[in-house]
C-alpha cells in the first residue's frame, strides 16, 4: 500500500501539524521530534506500549510484522491499524494522540557517537 503525502497530511489534520520523513518503504509521521506513526507497506502503524495496548486490541489493531530470511518478525511497539480506520480522520487523531503519549514516555535517545574514520594503511616495501 503506497501512501500519498498530501493524503497523509489531510488524514492527520485533526491531530495537528505533522511532518513526513521518508523511511523504509514509506513515511515516518512526526509531531515535533516524536515519530507517532509509520505509513509503510502493509499499512498505517502507531506506537503501542502497556498503557494503550488494550485500546489498540479493542479496535482490531495488530502488531506490525515483516518477513526476514524466511521468518516472521513481530515488532510489538508498532501496531497496524485496521484499514477501515483510514476513512475516519477523527479516530486517527485520537489514536495519534495516544501514540504521541507513548513516544513521550520513551527514554531519551542516547546521542550517536561518531566513530573516527579508519584510513587504510599501506605497508612500505622493505
Amino acid at each position: 500500500m503506497a501512501f500519498d503525502e498530501d493524503w497523509l497530511r489531510d488524514l492527520f489534520e485533526g491531530f495537528g501539524p505533522v511532518r513526513l520523513k521518508r523511511m523504509f518503504s514509506g513515511h515516518g509521521i512526526y509531531a515535533g521530534d516524536f515519530c507517532v506513526a509509520l505509513a509503510i507497506n502493509p499499512g498505517l502503524c502507531l506506537r503501542v506500549d502497556h498503557e494503550n495496548r488494550a485500546e489498540m486490541e479493542a479496535i482490531g489493531a495488530s502488531p506490525f510484522t515483516y518477513a526476514k530470511q524466511g521468518k516472521t518478525i513481530v515488532v510489538g511497539k508498532w501496531w497496524k491499524l485496521p484499514e477501515a480506520l483510514l476513512d475516519e480522520p477523527e479516530e486517527i487523531a485520537r489514536l495519534a494522540r495516544l501514540s504521541l503519549a507513548v513516544a513521550r514516555r520513551l527514554p531519551p535517545k542516547k546521542p550517536r557517537v561518531a566513530r573516527p574514520k579508519q584510513t587504510k594503511t599501506t605497508k612500505k616495501p622493505g
